[in-house]
């Protein structure tokens, strides 16, 4: 019989990092971020508060990893859409957004809790807007990558285009919150044609 391989300090401690994160993202989608105790969190991952403090310097900072596990998720869309046309990939990304919203609802909910925190916080706002911008020009990038294939002239300021992306999603994304059965899963779907058609044609 094999013996299993003993996992290196690095190892254990990127898996004691991913077991609280996972159990931060139960603890505060049950109970919300600011009633939260890393106690809590702690005893929801089966671990020590020290091993909190060891992986994060406070309860804010474990939020972004919680955060960011999400975000990466609906980042990784576009490096998972294949080829074909730019509206083929388009359409396909967009199915695989209107996924990860009905998966994801529980971070989503993070994420307005948190930005509100922040919001009457400004110690911690420039540090939510650094990574709010850099999440933006990720998608710019990726606009330049596939805009202006099949003969289409390259779009102009793909940063505002990003941006207007970024406001219909997560528009769907807060309107399927509040009224779920109202939204269907393929609206961003079918929104997403008519937006590449206007930028095509210059529209926006």
């Amino acid at each position: 019989m094999p013996t299993r391989q003993r996992l290196t300090r690095e190892e254990k401690k990127a898996q004691t990092r991913e077991r609280l994160i996972e159990a931060a993202a139960r603890v505060f989608a049950e109970k919300g971020f600011a009633t939260t105790s890393l106690d809590e969190v702690a005893d929801a991952a089966g671990l020590t508060k020290g091993a909190v403090y060891s992986n994060f310097e406070n309860k804010e900072d474990l939020v972004r990893a919680v955060l960011e596990v999400q975000q990466d998720r609906l980042h990784s869309i576009s490096g998972a859409t294949g080829g074909g046309t730019l509206e083929e990939q388009a359409d396909t990304a967009a199915r695989m957004f209107g996924d990860a919203v009905a998966r994801g609802r529980d971070a989503f909910v993070l994420y307005i809790e948190f930005l509100a925190y922040v919001l009457r916080n400004p110690a911690l706002y420039a540090d939510l807007l650094a990574r709010h911008r850099g999440a933006r020009q990720d998608v710019a990038r990726m606009i330049e990558e596939h805009a202006g294939v099949d003969g289409a002239a390259p779009w102009s300021d793909v940063e505002e285009k990003a941006m207007i992306f970024e406001i219909i999603g997560n528009g769907i994304a807060l309107e399927k919150l509040v009224d779920p059965d109202a939204v269907a899963d393929d609206l961003f779907a079918r929104l997403l044609p008519i937006l590449v058609d206007a930028f095509d044609a210059g529209r926006l």
